[in-house]
């Protein structure tokens, strides 16, 4: 039985965590997020936490761009504070509590790929859903279930080559700074 997990603040969540097994020490170092990021997510109502079993739950839109046979993937995130770790992922964001996923996939092409609504059309008018669980690469160590909105898009005007876009979110308190996209074939 999954029961949502509240806190009130980021001792609390800390508590949890150790009481659960999950050892943070890796956390804030190399390519992983700090316990601070882990909250701030929690805080802005990005992720929840089950219970029972202990797990983070994610809602993540994926942005799916082709051209010919290649996709757009994140190849890197670099950090404020200067740290980089490699993505190979397509553009993705995780939805807000009470956001659609379309609304979320809209953010996600302005906050990543600087990209407004004439800039990118949907060629999908619903989203596909899988559910997955696995490790977080964020946040070692911690047990995650994704729920996963994929979303097919065309936006001609993207480079061709490897290109850095500054993160719009980072001013909100995002630790990202900026994104390396570049254009991969994909088996």
């Amino acid at each position: 039985m999954v029961s949502e997990k509240r806190f009130r603040d980021q001792q609390e969540l800390a508590a949890w965590l150790r009481g659960q097994g999950v050892n943070a020490a890796a956390w804030g170092l190399a390519g992983a997020k700090s316990l601070n990021d882990l909250w701030h997510e929690y805080y802005l109502g990005e992720i929840t936490f089950d219970d029972d079993p202990p797990a983070r739950h994610v809602r993540v839109v994926q942005i799916i761009l082709t051209r010919g046979e290649d996709r757009l993937l994140e190849i890197a995130q670099e950090f404020g504070d200067g740290r980089t770790r490699r993505r190979l992922m397509p553009p993705s964001e995780k939805l807000l509590a009470g956001e659609s996923a379309r609304t979320a996939a809209h953010r996600c092409l302005f906050e990543e790929l600087n990209l407004g609504p004439a800039e990118a059309h949907f060629l999908t008018a619903h989203a596909d859903v899988q559910e997955t669980e696995s490790n977080s690469p964020s946040y070692p160590g911690l047990r995650t279930r994704y729920t996963i909105y994929t979303f097919q898009v065309a936006a001609p005007g993207l480079p061709a080559g490897e290109f850095w876009r500054d993160n719009k979110a980072a001013a909100m308190g995002d630790p990202v700074k900026r994104h390396l996209f570049g254009w991969r074939r994909v088996a």
